[in-house]
């Protein structure tokens, strides 16, 4: 599993612990916060928003300038919106204009305030040449694999150790296109296939108060953005568990498993399913797919990243990463 240590509240770092096969991966430290100010969005279009401050001048491409996301706004002011994300796509000088991805959140008006986060790369992370020591060769099937989900699947990157695609990092079926800025979700989660264990150190900076996260019908892979961990070495009390994360609230509870959306946490060879329970045999609260009558409220969520089933229509859930 991937295990996370973060040394400060403020600006810490990370132990990413890599097994062999499969690990998966979340981030709860980003790079840097760049900007933070009140915002006004354009009466005919709420993926464009105007950023407000004395002397407070944007260029253009500032932020995101070419095809690939580099940035991302996080709403920070309270209300409705408070902790949503939006990758940006544009950014114009005139009016300080940013365009986002998506639309700012109904909920959210005028004067509100945001933060402009940088995303994580490929080169951020694992490093422009793979400092990082991932295994690298000259196929994506003799190298280590990240895995970022594209909706349907996944597309599958590795570092490249030279031969028909050069040497660099490198998309499977991509060719030789350069792939090292390719961008990190800021809330989601991602899978790492590794030939042998090996540990990468991350340093970063804490994201501050809760995350919305988009869940769509099926499985979406989620960060826990906690910056402390729950269980294993150093564990803190502050870590979410089941019990602590706030997951039931935007979840789908019911009687039995099979009404319920789902929480999967991989033990090294599967998954471990909890739900949440609002009665019946099994009473109320976080239960086990196949243990009906014990607690589950204690068990850990894992440092990097895990998997929620949603059985329903799309949903918006609120991360609890605790106070810091």
């Amino acid at each position: 599993m991937v295990h996370a240590e973060v040394t400060s509240p403020i600006v810490g770092f990370m132990k990413l612990h890599l097994q062999e096969e499969t690990s998966f991966m979340g981030f709860a430290l980003l790079p840097v916060m760049e900007l933070q100010a009140a915002f006004n969005i354009s009466g005919s279009d709420r993926k464009v928003v105007f950023l407000q401050g004395s002397g407070l001048t944007l260029t253009d491409g500032q932020f995101s300038p070419g095809p690939l996301a580099t940035h991302a706004v996080e709403i920070v002011s309270a209300g409705s919106g408070q902790g949503v994300t939006r990758v940006i796509s544009q950014t114009l000088a005139a009016g300080n204009q940013l365009t986002l991805a998506e639309e700012v959140p109904a909920g959210v008006g005028d004067g509100a305030s945001l933060k402009i986060w940088r995303l994580w790369t490929l080169a951020d992370v694992f490093g422009g040449t793979n400092n990082a020591g991932l295994t690298s060769a000259e196929t994506p099937e003799q190298s280590d694999l990240i895995l970022l989900p594209n909706g349907a699947s996944f597309d599958r990157y590795f570092y490249c150790s030279g031969g028909a695609q050069g040497t660099g990092w490198r998309k499977q079926g991509g060719g030789t296109a350069d792939m090292a800025e390719v961008p990190l979700p800021i809330t989601g989660g991602m899978a790492i296939r590794a030939r042998s264990a090996k540990t990468i150190l991350l340093v970063g900076q804490v994201k501050p108060g809760n995350t919305q996260v988009s869940l769509q019908t099926g499985h979406n892979y989620v960060a826990n953005l906690c910056p402390v961990n729950a269980s294993g070495t150093g564990a803190s009390s502050l870590g979410r568990k089941l019990g602590n994360s706030g997951l039931e609230q935007g979840l789908t509870g019911g009687t039995a498993s099979s009404l319920a959306d789902l929480v999967l946490l991989w033990n090294g060879t599967g998954y471990d399913q909890y739900y949440f329970s609002t009665g019946g045999l099994a009473g109320n609260g976080w239960r086990k797919v196949g243990d009906a009558a014990t607690s589950q409220a204690d068990v850990a969520l894992p440092d990097g990243a895990f998997i929620i089933l949603r059985r329903g229509a799309p949903t918006t859930l609120v991360l609890n990463q605790g106070s810091f």
